[in-house]
């Protein structure tokens, strides 16, 4: 257990006399409706993000791979070289490969 506690009311009292010297009560109308619109757009975005989630399975075949072939696979070859000073250099190509 923490040393807060915040199931108990006296501790939501004592935040409350806290934001209430800090910001005034003037500001707080404005933080609850900025705290508000937050919320209700991270709902929105959350739910919008949801919804297109089921596209994305649909376009996948059942092993996992996108289902478009035309598509060139991309790997990265690495290879070290080793310098005349001593150092080592890596130098990575892309490959392309055409996916069968």
């Amino acid at each position: 257990m923490g040393a807060f506690a915040f199931d108990k009311p006296f501790t939501w009292v004592i935040i409350l006399v806290i934001v209430l010297l800090i910001f005034g009560a003037g500001k707080l109308p404005e933080i609850g409706k900025s705290v508000g619109k937050s919320i209700k757009e991270f709902k929105s975005e959350t739910q919008a993000g949801m919804k297109d989630a089921p596209l994305q399975a649909e376009s996948k075949s059942p092993s996992g791979d996108f289902l478009s072939t035309t598509e060139p696979e991309v790997t990265v070859r690495r290879t070290i070289r080793k310098l005349e000073d001593g150092t080592e250099e890596i130098v990575e190509e892309r490959v392309l490969r055409k996916k069968a």
